[in-house]
C-alpha cells in the first residue's frame, strides 16, 4: 500500500501555512481579484467608519476604531500599489489581519464595556400629551433630523440624565445619543429620574 505521508519526490507534504499561502497567492494573480478584494476591504472600512461616527461611543473607542479604519484604507492603498505579487500579498493579509480587529474590537468592548455593566431605567412616554416625541442631539437641543422618535403610550428605557441650560431635566436613552425631556416620561417602578446616574 502506497504511503500518503510523502511526496511525489519522496519529501513531505507542504504544510497547511505552505498550502494557504500558495492558495492566497494563486487567487490573487488575477489583477481583478487583486481590486475586488481592495474595493470591499474598502466599503467595509468605509461601513465601519460610518457606524462610529453614528454611535455613541466614549472618545478612547472611537480613536481606536479610527486608527482601526486608517490603518485598514492604508494597507489596502498599499496593497494596490504594490510592484509585485508577494509585495501584494503580505499588505493583503495585514489587511485582512486589521480587518479581523475590527468585529474581535467590537466584540470585546461590547462584553467589557457596554450596556451589560449600567443600570437601566424604564420610563412610559404618556400618549396626551405628544403623539410621537422626536429626540434631541444633547440636552435642551433642537430636535435630530433623522433621529430616533418614540411612539407614545409605551415605555422606554434610559440610563441617565443630565440638565440643560433652563435647568430642565433629560433622559438619555440605553442605545444611541438620543435625549428627551423627563418631564413627559412616568418612571416604571419604585424610582424617580433624581435617583439615576448624570451622564
Amino acid at each position: 500500500m502506497a504511503d500518503d505521508s510523502t511526496g511525489d519526490a519522496g519529501n513531505p507534504p507542504p504544510s497547511f501555512a505552505v498550502r494557504l499561502d500558495a492558495a492566497v497567492r494563486r487567487f490573487f494573480a488575477s489583477p481583478a481579484r487583486r481590486d475586488a478584494t481592495a474595493l470591499v476591504l474598502g466599503l467595509v472600512s468605509g461601513g465601519v467608519g460610518a457606524i462610529v461616527g453614528a454611535a455613541d461611543l466614549p472618545v478612547w473607542a472611537m480613536v481606536v476604531l479610527g486608527v482601526l479604519v486608517a490603518a485598514l484604507f492604508l494597507v489596502i492603498e498599499r496593497a494596490v500599489s504594490a510592484d509585485t505579487a508577494d509585495k501584494r500579498v503580505r499588505w493583503l493579509w495585514g489587511a485582512l489581519g486589521v480587518a479581523l480587529a475590527l468585529p474581535i474590537g467590537a466584540w470585546a468592548y461590547h462584553g467589557l464595556f457596554d450596556s451589560d455593566h449600567r443600570s437601566i431605567f424604564p420610563f412610559y412616554l404618556e400618549g396626551d400629551q405628544v403623539h410621537v416625541l422626536p429626540s434631541a442631539g444633547k440636552p435642551g437641543g433642537p430636535p435630530q433630523i433623522g433621529g430616533s422618535t418614540l411612539p407614545t403610550g409605551e415605555s422606554y428605557d434610559f440610563e441617565c440624565t443630565a440638565k440643560d441650560g433652563e435647568g430642565r431635566l433629560w433622559l438619555k436613552a440605553v442605545a444611541g445619543n438620543y435625549w428627551y425631556e423627563a418631564s413627559l416620561f412616568t418612571p416604571v417602578g419604585d424610582f424617580t429620574a433624581s435617583d439615576m446616574p448624570t451622564c
